[in-house]
This record gives structure tokens, C-alpha cells and sequence, in this order.
């Protein structure tokens, strides 16, 4: 199945990012965006461009939905309407949502969910890059039967592409893994920058600011906000759609930092350091998991079923490795 025409709709960060990438590597590709800066900007970037999914996208082999996750719905059928032979992939953040909506209007056999695991806080296609997406681990969830060949296909396009090392799971699995790994981490960002704000240990949350602690603020509490402040509308969307899998895991979570409270009240400190010592022995572990690769000849029954898997390109082709 050949994937060599392509239409990116949302020029934003990941869709920009996406398109320059293709650009680059000589590709066919086209992107709308209703936003006349963004066309301006990304016309100006050497990308053919068009302000609404119309008569551009006929003869467009596969079309990337990277529009914000509450016109992902709308836009699907839209694209299938205007590109009736193409593959539709979105790159939204929360996947089984988008997956009932393909169900739905009858696309689910052309229909495959992916997500960069990658981004920055700020946005738009000013903030693009071409390399934003190299090398980066996308997820690729596993389509309805008859989608599993366009599914294959998408597979070795991100690899030969972006040069991506994909991860194939089941959407609820995507949606429960985001939920602990991206979606969690933006609420405590939110959560400790709203400390900071209203001043909580010092005024006990009394809206008396942050004071000295937004002068001692260094890089640990930098690092650790990052993402928090900007864009509330795209955060809301995101955390929203996961509701169920991110209300799980706050609430896990909640439990966790209930233990680290109660082990603040040993005077001996011994139950927090051997948590704290648990942590470090078992980092290497999360942050950089051993794999076992080996030879993936066929990638169509990794996307039938099964647990989370692995793919990557290597010198003889397609390599494969538990999740």
C-alpha cells in the first residue's frame, strides 16, 4: 500500500512539525488550516497549503487529523468525504474516543490511531520543527480487522519517515498508559504551580501569593511546571477525554503521596528512605527498559491482537520486542 501523497490537517506544532519533516524528505504533501497566519507561515515554509479540506485532497493516499482533539470527530468524516481513498490517521492524545466516532460513521476500515510521544509547551506552527518528530516513539493502536493492512502501512511510513520506534497496543491500554505517563503529569504541573501561586504552605492556600518561593524557584520546580499555564483550553479537551483512565490514576496517585505523608511522621525517617531507596534502585528500569529485538516478518498479526509490542526499522528490515 503506498502512502506517498499526503494531506496534514492542523498546521499546529505536531501537524507543522509532522509536514516539515515531509518536506524535507521531498514528499507530496499538502496542509490546511482555517488560520491565515498559519498558511501564511507555513506557505513561506515551502509547504503547499489550502484553507479547507475541499478538491486538495482527492487524490491524497493518507491524511494526518492533527487539528485540536474536539474538531477530531467532525473533521474525520469531513476528510473521508474529500479524500475517499485515503488511509485517516489522527495524532490526538487520547485514542479510543476518535476509534467509536470512526465506528460510527462507517470509516473504521480505513481508520488508524496514532500519537507522538512528543511536544513542547508552547504551540502553533511558529513553534515547529522539522526535527520535532525524528526519532520519536509513537503509538499506533490496533484498528478494526479490515483496517489492519492500512495499519501495516502507517507502521513502516512512521518508521521509514520520521524514523520512529512505534509501540502497538490496544486503544484503552494507549489510553490508560497516557493517562499515567503525559496526562497525570500536566494535573500535578497544574497542581504545584497553583501552590505556588496561592501561596499554600506559607498562607495555606489563603491567595497570599507565592512570595520569596517564586524567587527561590529553580530548576527542579521549572522542569516540574513546564507544561502548566498555557493553553487551558487544549489541556482541558486532553484530560477530559481520558476522564476515566486519568480519574484511576490520580486516584492511585493520591493513595501514594497519602504514604509519603504518613512516612514524613517517622521519626527515624526509615520508612521514607527505603521508598525513596526503592525509587532509585528500580529508575533505570522505567527510563530506560531493557528490550529484546528480534526479526518482525509480518507486522499484520502484532496488530490483530496481543500484548504491546515494539517496532523499530533495523538493518535487515522490521524488528520486533515485547512492550
Amino acid at each position: 500500500m503506498s502512502l506517498a501523497r499526503v494531506a496534514v490537517v492542523g498546521a499546529g506544532l505536531i501537524g507543522g512539525s509532522a509536514a516539515l519533516r515531509l518536506r524535507d524528505l521531498g514528499a507530496d504533501v499538502v496542509v490546511t488550516d482555517p488560520d491565515p497566519v498559519t498558511r501564511e507561515q507555513a506557505a513561506g515554509a515551502g509547504l503547499a497549503t489550502a484553507d479547507t479540506v475541499g478538491a486538495e485532497l482527492a487524490d491524497r493516499d493518507l491524511v494526518v487529523l492533527a487539528g485540536p482533539l474536539p474538531t477530531l470527530a467532525r473533521a474525520l468524516v469531513e476528510v473521508a468525504q474529500a479524500a475517499p481513498r485515503a488511509v485517516l490517521v489522527d495524532v490526538g492524545s487520547v485514542k479510543q474516543p476518535l476509534a467509536r466516532a470512526a465506528a460510527d460513521a462507517g470509516l473504521a476500515d480505513r481508520y488508524v490511531g496514532a500519537h507522538p510521544m512528543w511536544g513542547r509547551e508552547t504551540s502553533g506552527f511558529g513553534a515547529a520543527s522539522a526535527d520535532l518528530l525524528r526519532g520519536v516513539t509513537w503509538a499506533v493502536t490496533r484498528p478494526a480487522p479490515a483496517a489492519v493492512p492500512a495499519a501495516g502501512a502507517v507502521v513502516r511510513w512512521l518508521v521509514a519517515s520520521y524514523d520512529a520506534r512505534v509501540v502497538v497496543l490496544d486503544a484503552a491500554e494507549h489510553d490508560r498508559s497516557v493517562a499515567l505517563v503525559s496526562h497525570a503529569p500536566h494535573v500535578l504541573a497544574h497542581l504545584l504551580l497553583e501552590a505556588a501561586e496561592q501561596g499554600a504552605g506559607t498562607a495555606l492556600g489563603t491567595g497570599a501569593g507565592a512570595g520569596p518561593a517564586a524567587h527561590l524557584a529553580a530548576g527542579s520546580f521549572r522542569d516540574a511546571t513546564r507544561v502548566a499555564g498555557t493553553h487551558p483550553e487544549r489541556t482541558g479537551a486532553m484530560l477530559g477525554d481520558n476522564a476515566d483512565a486519568l480519574g484511576a490514576v490520580l486516584d492511585d496517585l493520591a493513595d501514594r503521596l497519602a504514604g509519603y505523608r504518613a512516612a514524613l511522621a517517622d521519626p527515624d525517617r526509615s520508612t521514607l528512605g527505603a521508598r525513596l531507596r526503592a525509587v532509585a534502585d528500580a529508575a533505570p528500569s522505567v527510563r530506560a527498559p531493557e528490550t529484546a529485538w528480534s526479526r518482525c516478518d509480518d507486522l499484520a498479526p502484532l496488530l490483530v491482537a496481543g500484548p504491546p509490542v515494539l517496532v523499530r526499522g533495523g538493518a535487515g528490515g522490521l524488528e520486533q520486542a515485547p512492550a
